[in-house]
């Protein structure tokens, strides 16, 4: 079964590769849980959940975008819990947030966001963190740097 998880996860982040940065990944259930797994993440991870009408969203992107860029082993992967339009990828683009971009597909939103976070009611912004070790942690609002540090195990 492991195997099998590791396999999905591997086809979902070789999809994301091949798409430029202004494509957005079409987010199913199978990919959600793949992102959601801990044994997804080698390396210390980001997840943001975000809306393009989220102002709050938008202060943590951007606080993503610049600790993606201090810290180099950092993944930042981004879910717009929308679907992809045109003007989706703007807010990112903005914040200088880099990544894999991923945009709700045509699944029930409430499946995926349960595939996502099983404890998650939807509220925004919504971040889960991965330590690359196994550990995560799942936060919601607006997020103060050090604790991101801290639950990524990327502390000074």
């Amino acid at each position: 079964m492991k195997r099998l998880k590791n396999l999905l996860a591997a086809i979902v982040w070789a999809g994301a590769a091949t798409c430029s940065a202004n494509d957005f990944v079409p987010l199913d259930r199978a990919a959600a849980t793949a992102i959601a797994d801990p044994a997804s993440h080698a390396r210390p991870t980001i997840v943001a959940l975000w809306s393009s009408e989220c102002v709050h969203c938008k202060k943590n992107l951007k606080l993503f975008a610049e600790m993606a860029k201090v810290h180099p082993r950092l993944q930042l992967i981004t879910v717009a819990v929308e679907p992809a339009d045109e003007g989706l990828a703007a807010p990112l683009d903005r914040a200088g947030v880099t990544g894999k971009r991923f945009a709700y597909a045509d699944e029930s939103p409430e499946a995926l966001a349960y595939a996502l976070d099983a404890k998650w009611r939807g509220e925004l912004p919504r971040t889960l963190l991965f330590d690359g070790r196994g550990a995560r942690e799942a936060v919601s609002g607006v997020v103060a740097e050090a604790a991101v540090l801290r639950a990524l195990g990327l502390q000074k």
